[in-house]
């Protein structure tokens, strides 16, 4: 069976042009919150979602400044549909109206898995009231990752976090 790929960098150049289609009112109210957002308590679920949105925003700027130098790799289409196919089925399940939303999750996740092969969520952020993800020598890892990696479209299979 013929398996198909795409370059890295014309993955990028197609999240690159997804990317300036999001609404400016969207990107202008999702880094008004990052100015108005107080601190929460270490480990609490508002806590996380700052986090997260913190980390969403940098790596939303990181990638429209990105070139394509250091790209040459090939990606699968087929893990790259199929990444996108359960990122899709995520957010219409937890975000059904939210055009914007889900279309900037959608090309940060793509971007950090087959780009910057980086973690979904960032380093720092808590999966329970004690562990966090981590990075130690280079190297992420996620102490819920075991865990996920057993739900039916667990978006896990594909992040670069290894289990603890």
């Amino acid at each position: 069976m013929e398996e198909f790929h795409i370059k890295a960098c014309d993955l990028l150049l197609l999240l690159k042009e997804e990317a300036a289609d999001i609404s400016s009112e969207f990107l202008t109210n999702t880094n008004k919150k990052e100015t108005e957002d107080m601190q929460s308590p270490r480990g609490s679920l508002q806590y996380n979602i700052q986090c997260l949105a913190r980390y969403n925003r940098k790596k939303f700027s990181e990638l429209k400044e990105r070139d394509c130098t250091d790209l040459c790799e090939e990606i699968d289409i087929g893990k790259l549909e199929d990444f996108i196919f359960r990122i899709n089925k995520y957010m219409n399940e937890y975000a059904p109206d939210q055009r914007d939303l889900k279309e900037y999750t959608r090309i940060i996740s793509t971007y950090l898995t087959f780009i910057a092969k980086e973690p979904l969520h960032p380093p720092g952020m808590y999966v329970n009231e004690i562990h966090t993800i981590f990075e130690n020598g280079g190297v992420y890892f996620c102490p819920a990752k075991s865990k996920h990696m057993l739900e039916e479209m667990s978006l896990c299979k594909y992040c670069v976090c290894r289990v603890t």
